[in-house]
């Protein structure tokens, strides 16, 4: 039952999304800028105000987030060094396993499988991994050739940061809009998952599984689909996170590579081919893992 109410709908919005890009040479570019810019921020915005998350809450979520991606920051370097890779694949790995699919594709899973009392938890993982993108992940990928303040300034770009400020700042002078009017601006936003789902199809419509044959590629893909879930996971109990908020932490840690990353590599050329691979294996196989833990959770 979990299999069909949470990962079937998903997926065949996925698959549209792929049918779309295949067939038709859709340009997931416009819809990409509804979603970021109009959809997934209301939705970010309303859910935040409607159900503001304990500052325990909060601490959890960002402590998983900032000791995941040290980890795996120092244990590819760690391991890099000892293996003789070099830099360019390093960083490669290090993008593909740090990195989770939070918004195209952990979003509508947490409101599938969860509802609406995952939303908060949810949007403010997509902030958490988009901050991370936006910095860290740009000073990772480039090898540590851009400056860390330009890394950190990239931030402010995000259009999601300035929905979240917003939010504490309505939360904090009590200046919340009715609750008609964030009913409203839910209904709204929660179009943000959906599209973002057939823009994730229409960009898995234009990978290609590249690399093979080399250590690399099924050794990041290992990692990815064995070892990520479990420190993942490992990390979520060791916090001490219930309910919800453990929940939605458990879900996140068995999510694929966000395909912004093979985006981020081509850019700063760091192996592009291997984040690639990761990424197309990992989103294939993602329902899998999924499924288990829902199975597990009893949802």
């Amino acid at each position: 039952m979990v299999f069909f109410y949470a990962i079937v709908p998903l997926f065949a919005l996925i698959g549209a999304g792929f049918l779309l890009g295949k067939f038709r040479k859709t340009d997931p570019g416009p819809l990409t800028d509804a979603c970021l810019y109009i959809l997934l921020p209301l939705l970010m915005f309303s859910s935040l105000v409607r159900n503001p998350l304990p500052g325990v809450a909060v601490l959890q979520i960002f402590t998983y987030l900032a000791v995941l991606v040290l980890f795996y920051w120092a244990a590819v370097w760690i391991a890099g060094s000892l293996l003789g890779l070099d830099r360019p694949t390093r960083s490669a790995i290090t993008l593909s396993l740090s990195s989770v699919n939070s918004a195209s594709y952990g979003l509508p899973v947490a409101l599938y499988a969860f509802g609406d009392s995952a939303l908060s938890a949810a949007t403010l993982l997509v902030v958490g991994f988009n901050i991370y993108n936006s910095s860290l992940g740009i000073y990772i990928a480039a090898g540590g050739r851009q400056s860390p303040m330009g890394a950190l300034l990239s931030v402010f770009k995000l259009p999601l940061i300035y929905a979240v400020i917003l939010a504490v700042i309505s939360i904090y002078l009590d200046l919340k809009p009715s609750a008609e009017f964030l009913d409203l601006l839910i209904l709204i936003g929660k179009a943000g998952p959906q599209v973002a789902l057939i823009v994730l199809g229409i960009q898995i419509s234009g990978l290609k599984l590249r690399g093979q044959g080399s250590r690399e590629l099924y050794g990041g893909i290992a990692a990815k689909l064995l070892l990520a879930p479990l420190i993942g996971c490992g990390l979520t109990f060791l916090i001490g996170a219930e309910g919800v908020i453990r929940d939605t932490l458990l879900l996140y840690s068995c999510l694929p590579t966000a395909i912004s990353m093979l985006l981020l590599s081509v850019r700063l050329d760091a192996r592009p081919d291997l984040v690639g691979g990761i990424i197309f294996v990992s989103t294939m196989v993602s329902p899998i893992p999924i499924a288990l833990l829902l199975l597990f959770l009893g949802t």
